[in-house]
């Protein structure tokens, strides 16, 4: 892979700095502070997406926000992928009837992007905010590479790191088998979970591209500590409470890949079994609804 060009790297930083914090202003030297860049640096890149009309400088306050060039580029982003807001109608009719917060997650190389959220916010799984970055390792993003072939769905595995076990590794296999089977993954609170969901509602969510990694040292240690925890369900046994964080279930696109997740999360209690069957196929109905619209197909 091509080493990244550094001013490239850290105007993609910014621009998703911003887009993370919308309602929010930034001066150079806090730009600088907060992606680790020094100031003259920061100074040239600021200045380019200025000129490009990316950012806009405020003449007084000296603070920059997202400019009319991010707008248009925004738009004509979702021109091109229209099904973004059929996932969005899905996701807020969902919202409206379940009172449950619901995010939509795409897949970019190794990572995944937050691209929409709707309902109230509950202080769960779904603190990741619009255009935040998340890497694609255990145990996040099952949902996606469980219908990958099997050399993609090894390497996936292979990120669990080389102190992950065989009975680990065996188990991950059989919870793909079921996200294969019920079209949907369940995940679990517990401590290791609520850990990583508290630093991802304080993290800039800036995309470090030069070293490689989207999500910051501290947000990898704790998908690091998850991949070895309770997280994923293998199997929904009648009877049985759950304390569920979040469901996902995929949107496929024409050759039957996930293209999207749309995750749903906010369930203020345990769930029982058939409760968890019920609201994993109100979520996979929803994502077969919107695959039906990209003109896409669930795997067989």
């Amino acid at each position: 892979m091509a080493r990244p060009a550094l001013a490239a790297s850290r105007a993609v930083s910014v621009l998703t700095l911003m887009t993370t914090h919308p309602a929010q202003v930034f001066t150079l030297s806090d730009l600088a502070e907060r992606l680790g860049v020094n100031y003259a640096s920061m100074h040239a890149v600021m200045s380019v997406l200025e000129q490009a009309g990316f950012v806009r400088r405020h003449p007084s306050h000296k603070t920059y926000e997202l400019g009319p060039a991010a707008i248009a580029l925004g738009h004509a982003a979702l021109d091109r992928n229209p099904y973004i807001d059929v996932a969005r109608d899905e996701m807020r009719r969902l919202a409206g009837e379940l009172d449950l917060e619901l995010l939509l997650v795409a897949r970019v190389g190794d990572e995944m992007v937050a691209v929409a959220k709707a309902g109230r916010a509950m202080g769960s799984w779904v603190n990741m905010r619009v255009g935040q970055r998340i890497s694609l390792k255990p145990p996040l993003g099952l949902a996606f590479v469980a219908w990958d072939a099997d050399e993609e769905l090894e390497r996936w595995l292979a990120k669990a790191g080389p102190d992950v076990t065989p009975d680990e590794l065996a188990h991950y296999r059989r919870v793909v088998a079921a996200v294969r089977r019920q079209g949907y993954s369940v995940g679990l609170e517990g401590y290791e979970r609520a850990r990583l969901g508290g630093l991802l509602s304080i993290s800039d969510g800036e995309a470090t591209i030069t070293a490689g990694v989207g999500t910051s040292s501290s947000v990898q240690s704790a998908i690091d500590a998850l991949a070895h925890a309770a997280y994923h369900v293998e199997q929904i046994d009648e009877g049985k409470a759950y304390d569920v964080a979040v469901l996902n279930a995929p949107v496929f696109d024409a050759l039957g890949r996930p293209l999207l997740l749309i995750s749903m999360a906010g369930y203020r209690r345990p769930l029982m079994a058939e409760e968890v069957r019920a609201f994993g196929n109100r979520l996979r109905a929803a994502g077969a609804r919107v695959t039906s619209v990209v003109q896409g197909h669930a795997p067989r």
